[in-house]
């Protein structure tokens, strides 16, 4: 199941918030790896806003293994600041509801779920010497 989810960072900490992630500690990108955290993501929006994406089986079982290591609590604590709320950021976040999917949209109308070959256009290859 793919999970979404949202935070708020700091406007005045965007920057930094960035740096952290262009870094996070090995440490943590592995127990986020075995705790059953698949294809995470996040993205940030100009005035903070923070939305993360995750595949799991089992959500609440993800965040509970997770909670359960030492890095965890480590990188909680670290990123606590860019929140400016009290407690730990990860158990702050707000889950989405899904509305919409194509797949189960298309899959549901007995439809094909994976894009056809699109063409390529006629004409001269562009990176052609002739």
């Amino acid at each position: 199941m793919r999970i979404c989810f949202i935070g708020r960072v700091g406007p005045e900490r965007l920057e930094e918030y960035r740096r952290a992630h262009a870094a996070v500690w090995p440490e943590m990108l592995e127990a986020l790896r075995d705790t059953g955290w698949g294809d995470y993501r996040l993205y940030l929006s100009p005035d903070g806003l923070l939305v993360g994406t995750v595949e799991t089986d089992n959500y609440a079982a993800a965040q509970q293994r997770m909670a359960a290591t030492d890095v965890n609590s480590r990188w909680q604590a670290a990123m606590a600041e860019f929140f400016g709320a009290s407690g730990r950021p990860d158990e702050q976040m707000t889950v989405l509801e899904e509305v919409f999917s194509l797949e189960d949209q298309l899959a549901a109308l007995g439809l094909p779920t994976t894009r056809a070959a699109v063409p390529t256009p006629a004409g001269p290859n562009p990176r052609s010497d002739q």
